[in-house]
């Protein structure tokens, strides 16, 4: 799977960033700051972002590089690492809040991953690209990524979980740290309740 084998933040692009800080901020904002659950989160320099902000987080990732990168680099004491696929990882208890970003795009069982989060919190921030503005299919297609989703697309999997949109942000690029309102940029993120 394609990740980010960051060793600081600065090896980390800036809209990925962008995203985990826009989420800490939604998070305290919002006063959900007990269990967060960071599912596909890498090598967990997000989790790290959040980790400040929130008693425990739950990391989860299949990768077993991701896992060793995440203890040398992103070990925090709050952060809980599950080095196992989401529906392997006995998540047995709910959380205040789901972080999903850039996963979505990456799995065959998107929708059986959005039911899943349905049944564990009634937060769910996420994103995943935007096929209108970045077709899969185009060159160079990215060989990591299953899909992309248009917006109309992008609600409906949401909705699967049972999660309606409460904000829609994007970003235009890679290296455009920017959110913006909307979901007419190549990247789309949501912040979506049950």
């Amino acid at each position: 799977m394609e990740r980010i084998m960051a060793k600081t933040f600065s090896d980390v692009r800036p809209d990925h960033l962008a995203r985990y800080e826009a989420a800490k901020h939604w998070l305290e904002s919002n006063k959900t700051t007990g269990l967060v659950l960071d599912a596909g989160c890498g090598v967990g320099y997000g989790s790290a972002i959040l980790s400040p902000s929130v008693e425990k987080i739950i990391s989860v990732d299949a990768s077993k590089e991701a896992a060793e990168f995440h203890k040398k680099f992103f070990s925090r004491e709050n952060i809980h690492f599950i080095n196992n696929d989401i529906f392997s990882a006995n998540l047995n208890q709910t959380f205040d809040a789901i972080v999903c970003y850039e996963f979505l795009e990456h799995i065959h069982e998107a929708k059986e991953a959005v039911e899943l989060f349905g049944t564990l919190s009634n937060v769910l921030i996420c994103s995943t690209p935007n096929e209108v503005v970045r077709p899969h299919k185009m060159e160079p297609v990215n060989p990591f990524h299953v899909r992309h989703y248009t917006p109309d697309e992008f609600e409906d999997l949401l909705a699967m979980g049972g999660f309606r949109v409460k904000a829609k942000f994007n970003q235009v690029g890679g290296h455009d740290p920017q959110l913006r309102p909307g979901w007419d940029g190549k990247f789309m993120i949501a912040i979506a309740i049950r």
